[in-house]
């Protein structure tokens, strides 16, 4: 309710607000556009990095990101116009976040000159959508409904979207066969005008993971399961020169175990105008009771072939003053952009909590990255300056000093007569563990009509190879799946989808331990309101 309150005096006090969101341009980065399908992708981060069907620990599990070869905190996530990687973490867990319509922008490359902190190997910017429409998904011990609708008053525009998802695929671990549920429900408002917009989300999810054995006596072992509730609620406002957010994360574990975080963030846009942004950002970051300000300014000017950036970082003690610059350039499908970035150490690394010690002269990382590309490929190099890893014999998080990344992409969409095929690979050299030497992604969509009755089918192949070694040394299985997908248009509004889910029943480990895989049959129908 506080939320929503400050919200309510910030629009009467700016007045009404603006319909669409400004396009995001950024000269000499690849920038992708995807959309968030709930009929075709499994979770959010599919829709992001194609691979990433399947994920440790589920639905419910960790869904961070690795752009470029890099860490998951080197990648800035913003939702509906701020940041909302988590101050405990510095990564954003997309585990709570169910694909429903959402815009999604991906750009590539070092980008902490504009957005800040964390912006290292990429930002990722998710646009809440409001489509007439209601989803259904059944399977077995799966069930997914998402309904939304928008509406226009007198040239405004109002949004709701209500989503549950409530599911199993079986144990999250493969040293036990519990059944691990996931359970997500998700309530959205919007309300937009040509001035700005107003985003109110709380997302309510609990999840259960694996066996907490060692929190109880030998003879209730087999009963214990971990489990752990949470709350995440997100309120944005924003005008032409003016974005405010404030966001909140309660988790409790069933162990006794609470953290409890928030941000508020705003950036007031000076000036914005030929290709000229002047901006001040501040935030307020909140971790159980551990709490940061920081403060920034940055410029940056861009036409239709070079853009220039520079961010001034307010220095907090141990921490110097950061100075960020970048350089983008874009002629006749040639793309080039270079740029040193940072990111701030978490207070969860830096303060500590009661199983981490602090460390609380810890440095940013640093590094500079450059990307360059041709139409559809992109080659990437990072050479870090500093790093920021976990150290088990001190148990706290230390600098690690220099590591480096590089590695090439290519993406693409060929349109058919009736269909279209579409191709991603990517292959990464870095020091980070986890990362997979080589991804791909290749899928095949066609359509027609039969009787009269209109129908599209789709067949995708996802992999990912050479994930190299985990941190205890074990040898990371290869991701290998084909996914089967067939859909009829019963009426001119409602669609039923078949899907056939892994093919070849092909169960492994995403990670040690992790379970993954295995034939799921799906049923889906999706309603025009």
């Amino acid at each position: 309710m506080k939320n929503i309150v400050m919200i309510a005096l910030a629009m009467l006090s700016f007045g009404a607000i603006a319909d669409d969101v400004e396009e995001t341009i950024v000269v000499g980065a690849k920038v992708y556009n995807g959309y968030a399908d709930p009929l075709y992708d499994d979770n959010l981060l599919e829709s992001i990095q194609y691979t990433k069907k399947f994920i440790a620990g589920g639905l419910g599990g960790f869904h961070g990101i690795q752009l470029n070869g890099t860490d998951t905190k080197h990648t800035a996530v913003y939702k509906n116009g701020v940041p909302v990687n988590d101050p405990s973490s510095g990564w954003y867990d997309f585990g709570t976040d169910l694909p429903a319509h959402q815009d999604i922008t991906v750009i590539s490359g070092p980008n902490s000159a504009r957005f800040g902190s964390g912006s290292m190997a990429g930002v990722v910017l998710i646009e809440d959508n409001f489509e007439r429409q209601f989803t259904a998904e059944v399977a077995e011990d799966i069930t997914k409904v998402i309904a939304s609708y928008e509406w226009y008053p007198e040239s405004q525009e109002v949004g709701v979207q209500v989503a549950h998802y409530n599911g199993t695929t079986g144990s999250a671990m493969t040293y036990n066969d519990e059944l691990d549920w996931y359970k997500n429900t998700t309530v959205k408002f919007a309300y937009a005008n040509e001035v700005g917009k107003i985003n109110l989300e709380s997302i309510n999810y609990d999840s259960d993971y694996d066996q907490c054995w060692w929190m109880m006596p030998p003879n209730e072992w087999e009963d214990w399961m971990c489990h752990v509730e949470g709350e995440k609620n997100t309120a944005t406002l924003r005008t032409k020169y003016l974005v405010l957010g404030h966001t909140t994360n309660k988790a409790k574990h069933n162990t006794g175990y609470e953290i409890e975080s928030e941000r508020t963030y705003g950036n007031f846009i000076a000036y914005n105008d030929n290709g000229h942004e002047l901006g001040v950002t501040a935030q307020n970051e909140v971790y159980n009771e551990k709490s940061r300000d920081t403060y920034s300014a940055y410029y940056q000017w861009q036409n239709d072939f070079i853009g220039v950036g520079y961010r001034f970082q307010e220095g907090t003690a141990p921490m110097s003053e950061q100075h960020i610059a970048r350089i983008g350039v874009e002629w006749d499908g040639l793309r080039f952009s270079l740029a040193n970035s940072y990111r701030l150490p978490n207070l969860y690394e830096q303060r500590g909590d009661g199983w981490v010690n602090a460390n609380p002269g810890l440095q940013p990382e640093e590094g500079v990255g450059t990307e360059f590309g041709y139409k559809d490929v992109s080659i990437y190099y990072y050479e870090f300056a500093e790093g920021i890893d976990f150290d088990f014999n001190q148990y706290k998080y230390v600098n690690t000093g220099e590591y480096s990344s590089h590695g090439i992409r290519y993406q693409d969409q060929f349109l058919l007569d009736n269909g279209s095929v579409f191709v991603y690979t990517e292959y990464t050299e870095t020091d980070k563990i986890r990362v997979p030497r080589y991804r791909t992604k290749l899928s095949y969509w066609t359509s027609g009509s039969f009787g009269g009755i209109q129908w599209d089918t789709a067949l995708e192949y996802l992999g990912e190879f050479e994930k190299g070694q985990d941190y205890d040394g074990r040898i990371i299985d290869d991701v290998s799946t084909a996914n089967f997908k067939f859909g009829v248009y019963a009426t001119s509004n409602l669609y039923i989808m078949l899907e056939l889910d892994d093919i070849m029943n092909n169960r492994f480990e995403v990670l040690p331990d992790y379970a993954a895989g295995g034939r799921t049959v799906r049923l889906s129908f999706d309603r025009i309101l």
